[in-house]
């Protein structure tokens, strides 16, 4: 049987956790791991999480290396045991259906070894749906973000961990070595992911630091490319997308 880990990194995300978490255990197919990276939190995000572990024996906290995103995932990813790896951060949540959607067509084509999604993008949750509510300002589109994807674990035996030195665009720079390196991937027209806006959101607006972490993330892709000599663009990632049937 297919075991799933999901990996959860947070710093201070003890208002929106919470429901991170409940996203996750209401699923039609259950995470059988969570992995959550407390990275250097100064609230009350390490309670929060203890006592939400108490009611849901597969959380499971791990203490970060306060370096970022990256550098947390990957201490989940050292200790992660499942078949099938997947994302979620802290104040963004799972639609019901996500892993039993995407398990699905994972499933139904064994070379298939990443499927992602569309994100739905918020800024009021109703908390009785676990959903967007009725009056929030909704935008759905496809945005490379690890949350929106679940992933063989063969897919990091691969390609290794996330860069350490890239404190945003770490996504960026995986889905380009997956698409580098010709992984099979599909991307459902289908929302897999809510996406929170907040104003204390890692990505509300794009700061100097992030447009450089981007701009690295696009250049390494072109060195390796022309390193192997490649020099061909990769195809558009709406090349990859199928829907939902």
């Amino acid at each position: 049987m297919t075991a799933i880990t999901t990996i959860i990194p947070v710093r201070n995300g003890a208002k929106f956790i919470t429901d991170a978490l409940a996203s996750l255990s209401r699923q039609i197919i259950l995470p059988d791991e969570i992995l959550v990276v407390d990275d250097g939190s100064t609230d009350n995000t390490v309670e929060v999480v203890l006592a939400a572990s108490n009611s849901n024996p597969a959380i499971k906290l791990l203490k970060g290396p306060q370096k970022g995103p990256g550098p947390a995932r990957n201490v989940a990813m050292e200790q992660a045991s499942g078949d099938i790896i997947t994302f979620l951060d802290a104040d963004d949540l799972w639609p019901a259906d996500k892993l039993h959607v995407q398990l699905q067509r994972l499933n139904k084509e064994p070379r298939v070894d990443v499927v992602s999604g569309f994100i739905r993008y918020f800024d009021k949750l109703s908390r009785q749906k676990l959903a967007p509510a009725d009056d929030s300002r909704i935008n759905d589109i496809f945005h490379v973000h690890l949350g929106a994807a679940v992933f063989r674990r063969s897919v990091f035996e691969k390609l290794g961990h996330f860069h350490e030195d890239l404190l945003y665009s770490e996504d960026v720079d995986l889905l380009l070595k997956i698409r580098e390196a010709d992984i099979p991937m599909a991307i459902l027209k289908h929302v897999t992911l809510y996406y929170r806006r907040h104003e204390n959101a890692m990505t509300t607006t794009v700061t100097p630091e992030e447009s450089k972490s981007f701009n690295t993330a696009i250049f390494r892709s072109i060195m390796r490319r022309r390193a192997a000599g490649i020099d061909t663009p990769l195809p558009p990632f709406s090349s990859l997308m199928e829907d939902y049937k």
